[in-house]
């Protein structure tokens, strides 16, 4: 019994022992275990840090690169100071598709101009104008088959600031031999009209082509290149001189007109003036003609309203090196409306121009101009039409400086214009014309 009872005393102190021993220990390792569960929650948020890190680098990296690619900004040592010319600029600014079903291009002109002006009857006069001021769009849309053409105008000749919807066409090209056109476009009718005023070898048209050329109008035209032959086939509305109004068909009749042109060495081209010095020699041949029933009238071309004309015009160019010939003869048949006032049927009206330049520099060019307009018959009766002075002779001198080809050049010119007046009461005149232009072209 005794023996019992000490046993479960002994019991009871090991238990008792035990019991105050073993707190410190539970307390530590309830403390290891958070601090633990903090170490795995801290190693948690760092793996979401870090992967975050990852994320933003790789996507600094994407856009470093494409900014390389696209020409925006760039590492330090890798920058350049904007875009190449070519990625921008090919004879004119562009976009374009990589299969060029798609383009568009965007070419601007400017022609400031300032003329003297001493008549030998009357008072002297000094001007200055805009004479020419372009924007053009054009390009493909659907098929590299399909272009189109719009190009606006503005000028304060005429003593205005006007703007015009100058050209506005498309076309198809079947091929190089067969290509339509539809809208209001320049006529290949006169080779010295039909030449882009920025390359003409001076700062304006002769004499000869204001009196005679057949310009713009709203029509169809069917033209392609066989070789060295190229052709135009064009019917449209009545044809306005440059100095007349009016876009619509006012009669039963409608214009028609064709062209042909032959390269008998290389092609010359529609460009008066060559900066690049021509290698090998360039030589074509021209010849158009047309019928136009006139809806307005024209000083310039000495037409009424009504009148009936046939048109003809025989031209041709020559370049070699740094010299550039070209000469154009005109022919037109006016059946006159008022045949009964005019005192005469049939006009037949004449006129010619040559010219020729020479480089005498990289830079400077030198030219000369002689012209002719011979009117059959004053078609002003009763006042009814805007004056026609009468026949002239051009005579004409020049330089040209070229800084930019015909993109930036400075053009001067003197002009002794000999009249010989309709009017009976007038004697012959001699005008002085001085002219000076600066253009832009691209």
């Amino acid at each position: 019994m005794q023996t019992h009872t000490w046993k479960t005393l002994i019991v009871g102190v090991c238990c008792a022992c035990g019991a105050l021993g073993g707190t410190p220990g539970r307390v530590a390792a309830d403390e290891i275990g958070e601090l633990r569960q903090q170490l795995a929650e801290q190693r948690r948020v760092m793996e979401l840090m870090e992967k975050r890190l990852l994320e933003l680098e790789g996507k600094e990296q994407t856009r470093s690169e494409k900014e390389i690619e696209y020409g925006y900004s760039q590492p330090e040592a890798l920058r350049r100071d904007g875009l190449e010319a070519g990625d921008v600029y090919d004879g004119g600014f562009y976009v374009r598709s990589k299969d060029n079903s798609y383009s568009l291009n965007v070419n601007g002109f400017v022609q400031s101009r300032y003329t003297f002006l001493a008549p030998e009857q009357g008072r002297s006069r000094n001007n200055f104008d805009v004479a020419l001021a372009r924007l053009a769009f054009s390009g493909t849309v659907f098929d590299p088959k399909v272009s189109y053409f719009f190009q606006f105008e503005g000028t304060t000749f005429g003593n205005n600031n006007r703007q015009t919807m100058l050209d506005w066409w498309m076309q198809y090209s079947f091929s190089d031999s067969a290509k339509v056109q539809a809208g209001r476009f320049i006529l290949p009718y006169s080779r010295q009209f039909y030449t882009h005023p920025g390359n003409l070898l001076f700062s304006d048209l002769s004499e000869a082509d204001y009196a005679f050329n057949l310009q713009r109008a709203v029509g169809a035209n069917l033209s392609g290149s066989l070789g060295k032959l190229s052709y135009h086939a064009v019917v449209t509305n009545s044809i306005r001189a440059l100095d007349a109004g009016g876009q619509q068909n006012v009669g039963s009749e409608v214009a028609w007109q064709g062209r042909l042109e032959y390269d008998l060495l290389e092609p010359y081209g529609y460009l008066e003036s060559s900066p690049t010095p021509a290698a090998a020699p360039q030589l074509s041949l021209g010849v158009a003609a047309a019928f136009n029933p006139v809806d307005d009238a024209s000083g310039f071309q000495n037409v009424r309203p009504g009148d009936r004309t046939t048109n003809v015009t025989l031209d041709g160019g020559f370049r070699y090196l740094g010299l550039s010939v070209q000469a154009a003869g005109y022919y037109r048949r006016n059946n006159f409306q008022n045949a009964a006032q005019i005192g005469r049927e049939v006009g037949h009206d004449w006129g010619y121009y040559g010219q020729l330049g020479y480089y005498l520099t990289e830079r400077l060019e030198l030219a000369g101009r002689v012209s002719g307009v011979d009117f059959h018959f004053d078609n002003n009766a009763n006042r009814s039409n805007p004056r026609t002075r009468g026949d002239v002779r051009e005579y004409t001198a020049g330089l040209n400086y070229y800084l930019y080809g015909h993109a930036v050049k400075l053009q001067l010119d003197y002009s002794f214009l000999d009249g010989d007046p309709f009017d009976p009461s007038r004697t012959s005149t001699g005008d002085n014309r001085f002219r000076i232009q600066t253009q832009i072209l691209f």
